[in-house]
């Protein structure tokens, strides 16, 4: 046995026999008349059929930032992935089809009647990725660890100050956290908690440094066994990993290998069709309408679909620095959404295929229905300019202020597909008297200027959960510093205040209407221009890529949320067969899919 091994198994007796020394403090510490809960009676998510093995090969627009999950750039390009195996496997999940609480890290939990006490039974099998077993103690670290001022991260050592009183292990696999305060959701607000190995972790100053490019050690079923600087990192599966026969994970995480190379989001489509990449999600409608016809379609070797899915919807669109000069105007502001030529862009690029965003928590009852978008009006934004005291236009034919300030600013942004909308705004604001001038970066760079705020106007999107997170976005205690989600600098007492009344009041109909009117005033104060939405994901796939037959789960939000999918090596064969002769395997020609029954509640 090596030492690696021997350390495992001291550690596993260790375990046990606190197990049994804690079982009489445990039953002293946890009140008589708790109600333990489990749900074992949910569908399965993926596909008990699926098969193990294989490659599969994907994109990241650039290469990692750091590896780290928490302090300076761990939100960046590779965050969703790094995340994916490790800040995911909380204790309890949400079913991603039916919203009913599932067993995830936890097999059961206790919501004490206070609502800010929860108890949760650890799974007695789960095992960080290097074989250490995972106790209650490592969730007690993971507290620790969000308070520290060495992760230099005031996001999360905020987080953990509102969020949590204590995080207490009762014995090795029991866990027992205690809110800050009494929740309307305490599964939600307290079980988002993940383990984190103390025996790897080491707290001190210099650990954003010496964590930067450490690979996780994780509970999910992937580790990144190889990262190659400007290239790719390759993630392996945990061949034993302890959750493969759980419920709710059968039919999850298939592939032995997932090689996320890098590929500027401008060339992932040629990458695609030249098969270095076997998925590939079509956010553009003219490629959608114009682009689908090539040889590998018509053939059947690739297969291309539409599914519709309910979801949450995040913010999406261009975002207005309230820092910056020109936009500490409401009335400029104003004068931008009135500019916003949505119908044109819609019409011109993307073939109808949109309907307008205008809430900030689409897709959600949260959303004020009684909203409606700036119309495009460039009447309407000339006053808003000349109350702003942009009465005049230069040589240019750009608008200046009695002090000669011209209304010119840069729009920063991180996706080159997005150039042709970006163009076609451009021009419609120059006809209004506004001069865009037009900044791409790199993905990464462009997603760190707008957490730093370093920037005029910014085209950005963020994912969302099943509850909206205002506090996060709008509050202004993150309009203090920067570094966070809230992309504009906004916050103000009123609406801290209802933000605070989403977050804390019991009564459902007081946060409903908290939220509609922070829907409103976000609208009203008009640093939000929000773009358009559809019902439904596009992808495109290689014939050996399979999914079970509904597709994605209905809240799927992108591909990584729920990794259903699988390789057939017997595909495989077949396909390289076909494509060295090429020959048809016939083209598939369902494009529409709706296993959801999404499209009935749309025409209501």
């Amino acid at each position: 046995m090596n030492r690696r091994a021997m350390e495992v198994s001291m550690r596993a007796r260790v375990l046990a026999l606190a197990m049994l020394a804690g079982a009489a403090l445990a039953a002293a510490e946890i009140p008589a008349g708790i109600v333990w809960e489990t749900n074992l009676g949910e569908p399965l998510i993926g596909d008990p059929a699926a098969l193990k093995g294989g490659t599969f090969n994907y994109f990241i627009p650039t290469y990692p930032l750091t590896f780290r999950l928490l302090g300076p750039e761990s939100n960046d390009i590779f965050c969703a992935w790094n995340r994916a195996y490790s800040m995911s496997f909380t204790l309890v999940g949400r079913h991603p089809v039916t919203d009913a609480y599932i067993p995830w890290m936890a097999t059961h939990w206790a919501v004490a009647p206070d609502r800010k006490t929860v108890y949760f039974k650890l799974d007695p099998d789960a095992r960080f990725s290097d074989g250490t077993p995972i106790t209650a103690a490592d969730y007690v670290f993971c507290h620790e660890m969000m308070r520290s001022k060495e992760i230099l991260d005031p996001y999360y050592n905020n987080y953990a100050e509102s969020y949590f009183a204590s995080v207490e292990a009762i014995d090795p696999l029991t866990l027992k956290i205690v809110g800050a305060m009494e929740s309307w959701r305490p599964i939600d607000d307290f079980a988002v908690l993940w383990p984190v190995p103390r025996h790897v972790e080491k707290l001190a100053p210099g650990w954003v440094k010496e964590a930067n490019n450490r690979p996780q050690v994780v509970p999910g079923p992937y580790v990144v066994a190889e990262a190659v600087p400007g290239e790719k990192v390759v993630l392996t599966r945990i061949k034993d990993w302890w959750g493969r026969d759980k419920r709710y994970f059968r039919g999850l995480y298939n592939a032995d290998r997932i090689v996320l190379k890098v590929v500027p989001i401008a060339n992932v489509f040629d990458y695609f069709k030249k098969r270095e990449i076997d998925f590939m999600t079509v956010i553009s409608a003219k490629m959608w309408v114009t682009e689908m016809g090539f040889d590998a379609v018509a053939k059947g070797w690739v297969h291309r679909k539409q599914e519709y899915l309910e979801t949450p919807e995040g913010i999406s669109g261009l975002h207005m620095n309230l820092a910056a000069p020109l936009f500490a105007s409401k009335d400029v502001r104003k004068a931008m959404q009135h500019l916003f030529p949505f119908e044109l862009l819609n019409s011109r690029l993307m073939y109808g295929s949109y309907a307008r965003k205008v809430s900030a928590f689409e897709g959600t009852e949260y959303a004020n229905r009684g909203l409606t978008p700036y119309e495009f009006s460039p009447a309407k934004a000339q006053e808003h300019m000349a109350k702003a005291g942009f009465t005049a236009r230069g040589p240019d034919g750009i608008l200046v202020d009695a002090r000669g300030r011209r209304a010119s600013f840069t729009l920063t942004y991180g996706n080159k597909l997005m150039e042709p909308h970006l163009t076609i705004i451009q021009q419609i604001y120059a006809k209004g008297g506004v001069e865009i001038t037009l900044n791409l970066l790199e993905p990464a760079t462009a997603f760190n200027r707008g957490k730093e705020r370093n920037y005029e106007m910014i085209l950005a999107s963020r994912s969302t959960g099943f509850h909206p997170s205002p506090y996060q976005y709008f509050h202004s205690d993150f309009a203090k510093e920067t570094g966070n989600n809230n992309l504009w600098g906004f916050g103000r007492e009123d609406t801290d205040t209802l933000v605070d009344v989403y977050r804390f009041d019991m009564d459902k109909a007081a946060r409903i209407a908290a939220l509609r009117a922070l829907d409103a005033i976000i609208r009203d104060e008009a640093f939000y221009i929000p773009f358009w939405k559809g019902p439904y994901m596009r992808f495109l796939y290689w014939d050996d890529v399979c999914f079970p037959a509904t597709y994605f789960p209905r809240r799927t939000q992108q591909m990584l949320d729920w990794q259903v999918f699988w390789i057939d090596p017997a595909r495989t064969a077949r396909l390289k067969e076909a494509m060295a002769a090429g020959t048809s395997l016939g083209e598939d020609t369902r494009i529409e899919v709706d296993p959801w029954n999404v499209l009935p509640g749309l025409a209501r």
